[in-house]
């Protein structure tokens, strides 16, 4: 549907015990079709959603998302074949 943001598929869960369902703070608007699971022992169980917001922890993690998904799409870029499918699928996320 036109005009609806689509809410990322990453789901966050401290010392595998689940937190939050699409975590928008945890990665870019541009890179929102990554899906995937964030495990991490650096946050409190009993965190709040207001504290995500202002936690520093969280952006040392989003820091770290951003910069291994430019670092597998530089892999996937390496082969012609792979990234021509991943740009098919892909490009209008990438613009």
């Amino acid at each position: 549907i036109p005009g609806i943001k689509k809410k990322n598929n990453l789901k966050l869960y401290v010392r595998r015990v689940f937190i939050m369902d699409n975590c928008e703070e945890l990665i870019p608007e541009y890179l929102g079709f990554v899906r995937g699971i964030v495990d991490t022992e650096d946050l409190p169980l009993n965190i709040s959603r207001e504290t995500l917001q202002q936690n520093r922890v969280l952006k040392v993690i989003r820091r770290n998302l951003v910069r291994k998904c430019l670092e597998l799409f530089e892999k996937i870029a390496e082969n012609k074949e792979d990234f021509e499918k991943f740009y098919e699928q892909f490009s209008k996320n990438l613009k």
